[in-house]
């Protein structure tokens, strides 16, 4: 964990990352007039430019999430200053050229880029560094299901230091105690900066009550979340007098799901107009001539409000694959055929399901769709699988990407985390990542 004054590393990143724009700006303004007027008159000319630049800069920041407090890595960091300055060249450009007096040539919109990117990579990896360097103390409180992915978290990225392990609970008449006042002791003899509270776990109401009254003291306390408190994402908080009240209300994003549908439909009419026009007919050849059986796979899938839908695949399996019942594919399954093979490593066989898409059964990126008797099994180890159900299924989904192919409905089970975090961060901008990360997924060839 890094400082607890962590929350203002995003400004001093921005104000930095501003103050090198206008600097920029004035330095090359003046190269661009050869020095010959002063920078105030140019500024007198141009000033708009700028506060748009600034303007565009935190705007484009909000979506490649340039100043998100997070863990940072080396390439994570550079992929972000990338698409940020990507971005935001395009604001350059466009300014530049649709001033009736040069703001800067193309020459110069060039070199201020490039300046850009370098002098703000280099700001950001900086304070990375920085962050990694600083490590902060911490005690963990109490036990629940999601207090070991915490510890895990700061174990892998090597910023936490726990002085107290798991603090020893000591028994009463078998009922669960600590003592507040040895742990204040504990937390001043030893520096501690940072508690952790795990919710629902061995000790009682009293005790999240004196972590209440701990939070006022120099140090920070988080609190860690049961998997029973996740309910309350969806529920709005509302104030009858001095009550709080919590309300079920169905949040949507308009906007978000207008960008969506119509990107869908741009994307997949373009994709059928010029790929499958020819792709239907090559395969449809190969899948002929190497085995028996039809061109297409139709299946009955569950979607959007636990409808049904006939999905659309090129055939990668020999007829009557399943006639012992349905079966989950592995690695080496006999039932697929060998152009099938090819086809699923590189994920051929599902782009007719761009059809599904334009019929309205799909979506380019959402959950992977699954058959009713594999939901079933699923949803007696997690419920929660039914809440997949209030988005369109996908072509691609955030599961597909980070764990792929499931093998044993264990397995589905386990990618249904992704899934679920896909619904917590369902936008626009979060579906063309899923699309770029699933390109490079098909051009490495890592489907099975």
């Amino acid at each position: 964990m890094a400082s607890p004054y962590r929350i203002f590393i995003p400004l001093i990143q921005f104000i930095l990352d501003i103050f090198t724009i206008v600097f920029l700006f004035c330095y090359f303004l003046k190269l661009q007039y050869d020095g010959t007027i002063k920078i105030s008159l140019l500024l007198e000319s141009h000033y708009k430019a700028l506060l748009l630049f600034i303007l565009s800069w935190y705007f484009i920041s909000v979506k490649t999430g340039l100043y998100e407090l997070s863990r940072s890595y080396f390439f994570k960091v550079l992929k972000k200053v990338f698409f940020q300055i990507l971005f935001f060249s395009i604001i350059i450009f466009a300014v530049s050229g649709l001033k009736s007096k040069y703001l800067f040539s193309n020459n110069i919109s060039v070199l201020f880029v490039i300046y850009l990117f370098i002098i703000v990579f280099l700001i950001h990896v900086s304070i990375i560094f920085y962050k990694n360097q600083k490590l902060s103390k911490a005690v963990f409180i109490d036990w629940n299901n999601n207090t070991i992915n915490v510890v895990r978290y700061f174990s892998d990225v090597k910023k936490l230091i726990n002085c107290g392990e798991f603090v020893d609970i000591p028994k009463r008449d078998n009922q669960y105690k600590y003592n507040f006042n040895e742990l204040e002791s504990f937390i001043k003899q030893n520096g501690i900066q940072i508690l952790f509270f795990s919710l629902n776990g061995k000790l009682g109401k009293e005790t999240e009550d004196a972590m209440i009254k701990l939070a006022d003291k120099d140090f920070l306390v988080y609190i860690i979340p049961d998997s029973s408190y996740d309910f309350y994402r969806n529920l709005t908080l509302d104030y009858y007098g001095t009550t709080p009240i919590y309300s079920f209300k169905k949040h949507s994003n308009l906007w978000n799901k207008f960008f969506k549908r119509t990107f869908d439909i741009v994307l997949s009419f373009l994709f059928t107009i010029f790929i499958l026009s020819w792709l239907i007919p090559l395969f449809s050849l190969i899948i002929k001539l190497t085995s028996k059986g039809p061109i297409f796979y139709t299946q009955e899938r569950i979607g959007l409000n636990s409808k049904p839908f006939q999905i659309i695949k090129f055939r990668s399996m020999y007829i009557n694959a399943e006639h012992s019942g349905p079966k989950l594919s592995s690695d080496y399954d006999p039932r697929i055929t060998p152009i099938g093979k090819i086809m699923r490593k590189y994920r051929i066989d599902e782009l007719p399901q761009f059809i599904n898409v334009l019929k309205g059964d799909m979506s380019i990126v959402g959950p992977r769709p699954e058959r009713k008797y594999f939901i079933n099994k699923i949803s007696k180890i997690d419920p929660s699988y039914n809440k997949l159900h209030t988005v369109k299924p996908g072509i691609t989904s955030l599961g597909q990407v980070y764990f792929g192919y499931a093998e044993t409905v264990e397995e589905m089970a386990q990618r249904l985390k992704y899934d679920l975090l896909y619904l917590q961060n369902d936008n626009f901008f979060f579906d063309l990542k899923i699309i770029y990360l699933t390109a490079i997924v098909v051009i490495q060839g890592k489907g099975k």
